[in-house]
């Protein structure tokens, strides 16, 4: 076996070792972390509780102050009728259009490089290592 082999082996070897055990710490970090996101969670319904019980939207202490804040998430359930929906009333504040970075590399590989107009690219290589 070549020297360069052996290391390129030994490296691949040290790479996976390494990320399992990465992998196991996040793992079980992650239940330790459950436990404290569930008494924080107890605490904000708590708090939330008593917030709502006062009528006020923010309470505070020489520690912190704890608030009301709302939070909003907005998916699509159906791509087809909400497109629909979008092109036909013309309202296209309600979406959010990115370009698909396949579809562009493939045009730009169509045109000799360029782009199409308002899209940036950017391309670069990096190892990634499978366990066999």
């Amino acid at each position: 076996m070549d020297t360069s082999e052996g290391t390129v082996n030994e490296m691949i070897v040290s790479y996976i070792a390494l990320r399992d055990k990465r992998d196991a710490l996040k793992k079980e970090h992650s239940g330790v972390i459950k436990k404290y996101d569930e008494a924080m969670e107890q605490i904000e319904d708590y708090l939330m509780g008593q917030l709502r019980a006062q009528k006020v939207n923010s309470m505070s202490c020489d520690a912190g102050v704890a608030f009301i804040k709302r939070q909003t998430s907005a998916t699509v359930a159906d791509t087809g009728v909400f497109r629909e929906h979008v092109i036909s009333t013309g309202n296209f504040d309600l979406a959010d259009f990115r370009a698909k970075k396949e579809a562009v590399e493939d045009y730009a590989k169509e045109h000799d490089g360029q782009l199409p107009p308002g899209v940036n690219f950017r391309a670069a290589d990096a190892v990634f290592v499978n366990r066999k």
